[in-house]
């Protein structure tokens, strides 16, 4: 059977169809429109031009998944919608508008999606997964391939860009400002600041798009695997205040083109974790929330 799948998270909206069958999946078709939604909170609500664009990208979906006939539909919202203080009426809005019935899944809830849709692809049996969004970042411990604990911090690549960066890039003050608040954040969470693991599991568009610069520019290094020495010469290079080489510029271009704008952040954001964690690297799993959503709730 054939399940669209809407993912609404705060940097990008999503949406893909999956062959649902004998207790398996296969992603057919995907969409993705990177928006930043959570830039679009202001004095904790959703604004109306947020309103707006969310309702023409689903309403685009729904054209799309209407025209394919297509009629299980799944839609969910992350962190942007989540701390939106009129998400009741945005969502209801959203509803009669395009008849999308969306489900805002708490921090937990996404934590455990995300553990659930990596774990296929996770290569240790102890560690820890962390899944930097835009809006938020999920936290779970594991052992013996099982999920123990986890947690929702309000630590988000496209938050933190609009308290602290003024332009694409961040100045170094900027980025010492960012990495502040993400300690000052992690503090408040003493039991995740106690945890420790060799290698970290990575999740997120923002993981994925620093592996593939990591990748770029450390040619021997394995693929989807993120050096935890890595990150500071790859945060100066980029926060440097100073216009970027051009061979840089080419680089981040081919490895991070719709992130170029969050990608500072959710790097420093890695750089204390692994720092926290006493972790090694950051190897980079493919799946995700949506993967464990259809675990969950579908199959």
């Amino acid at each position: 059977m054939l399940h669209a799948v809407i993912d609404i998270g705060s940097n990008t909206i999503r949406m893909a169809v999956y062959q649902i069958a004998d207790g398996g999946f296969e992603m057919l078709m995907k969409r993705k429109h990177t928006v930043g939604l959570a830039g679009c909170l202001e004095d904790g609500r959703l604004t109306r031009d947020g309103v707006e664009m969310l309702a023409k990208i689903l309403g685009g979906f729904v054209d799309l998944i209407d025209a394919l006939g297509i009629a299980r539909v799944h839609a969910f919202a992350t962190a942007a919608l989540r701390r939106a203080a009129n998400r009741s009426a945005v969502l209801a809005e959203i509803e009669r508008r395009t008849g999308v019935r969306v489900r805002v899944i708490s921090g937990t809830e996404e934590a455990a999606y995300a553990f659930r849709g990596a774990a296929a692809s996770i290569p240790y049996a102890d560690g820890i997964m962390a899944d930097i969004g835009g809006g938020s970042t999920e936290i779970v411990s594991f052992a013996g391939g099982t999920m123990q604990e986890r947690w929702s911090l309000p630590l988000g690549s496209l938050a933190l860009r609009r308290t602290h960066v003024t332009e694409l890039f961040p100045t170094p003050a900027e980025c010492a400002a960012i990495e502040a608040d993400v300690r000052d954040i992690l503090a408040e969470t003493p039991a995740v600041c106690a945890l420790r693991a060799q290698h970290l599991i990575g999740l997120g568009g923002v993981l994925s798009s620093t592996s593939r610069l990591h990748a770029l520019l450390y040619l021997a290094e394995p693929q989807r695997c993120i050096a935890a020495a890595a990150l500071v010469p790859m945060i100066a290079m980029l926060g440097s205040g100073h216009p970027l080489e051009e061979r840089d510029t080419a680089l981040l271009l081919r490895a991070a083109p719709d992130r170029l704008h969050n990608i500072v952040p959710g790097m420093i954001i890695a750089r204390v974790l692994v720092e926290t964690f006493a972790a090694e690297d950051i190897t980079c799993s493919d799946g995700g929330v949506r993967e464990g959503y259809i675990r969950a709730e579908i199959l």
